[in-house]
């Protein structure tokens, strides 16, 4: 059975605030964006400063029922966030997508040429 278009929003606002809360917990300047998905801008949907540190992250949120989570994310929005930061060359910049699944991160860099990432995968970035 599939979720509503409405319902998958609402959970994936939910974990793009809960990665900004860890964030915070961290020791980490962390803000969410809203945007619409469909919105041109090359914003990510969260956003965090840490020393000399920035990174944008892709937030995906899904439940693991039958086997794996694995979520894919485009070289379109893997590209959004390597644009997004850009804009900003003083710092050290990291292009990171978050998933969250089952209560836990997995976080993993975003790579030029689109991701896979799974609740299997090993963290490729720590906060």
């Amino acid at each position: 059975m599939t979720s509503s278009p409405s319902r998958n929003r609402a959970k994936g606002y939910r974990a793009e605030r809960e990665l900004v809360y860890y964030l915070r917990q961290k020791g980490w300047a962390a803000w969410r964006i809203p945007t619409s998905a469909s919105s041109s801008e090359t914003l990510p949907d969260v956003v965090a400063v840490k020393d000399a540190d920035l990174v944008a992250f892709e937030v995906k949120y899904r439940t693991r029922e039958d086997g794996k989570a694995v979520v894919r994310v485009s070289k379109e929005q893997t590209d959004k966030l390597s644009r997004f930061l850009d804009a900003f060359t003083l710092y050290n910049r990291h292009a990171i997508v978050a998933l969250r699944v089952r209560g836990k991160w997995v976080f993993k860099p975003a790579s030029g040429d689109g991701i896979k990432v799974s609740d299997d995968d090993r963290d490729g970035w720590s906060p």
